[in-house]
């Protein structure tokens, strides 16, 4: 049976979007072509990203979708351990190309084979309790 959970979009992540958008019709109004079309990129491959990350368990798997990025495919099994309120500098030892967290409300996942993943389910206790039920060794940390 195929869950899917939806990130939680932080203040952070909000007041980006807000400024790219206002700088993209920034470039507008003056008229820079150059500009334009750096913002429209940004835009273009960013704003997916804010608004469509999610977490789907489906099949033993973990699949993580975020906008225009590669699917992340994680087997259930895999993962050893679950720390559910990371410190501030935990964070920051986290791989940033693995982070697919819109929230500083985040929780990390630590793989067997040494991968480390933060994500930001909106509904954390509803996730680890899916990830638990399908894999009932795994360490859930404070």
């Amino acid at each position: 049976m195929q869950r899917t959970f939806k990130s939680k979009i932080g203040i952070l992540t909000h007041i980006l979007l807000l400024i790219t958008i206002i700088l993209l019709f920034y470039s507008m109004w003056i008229k820079s072509i150059v500009f334009l079309v750096i913002m429209l990129i940004i835009n273009v491959l960013f704003v997916p990203s804010f608004i469509h990350t999610e977490y789907i368990f489906n099949n033993n798997m973990l699949y993580i979708k975020s906008g225009y990025l590669p699917v992340i495919k994680i087997k259930l099994d895999t993962i050893s351990e679950i720390i559910s309120h990371p410190k501030k500098n935990s964070l920051f030892t986290t791989n940033p190309t693995k982070r697919y967290a819109l929230s500083s409300d985040q929780i990390i996942l630590y793989c067997k084979d040494n991968r480390r993943i933060a994500i930001s389910p909106y509904d954390k206790e509803g996730f680890i309790r899916e990830t638990i039920k399908c894999n009932p060794d795994i360490k859930i940390s404070e």
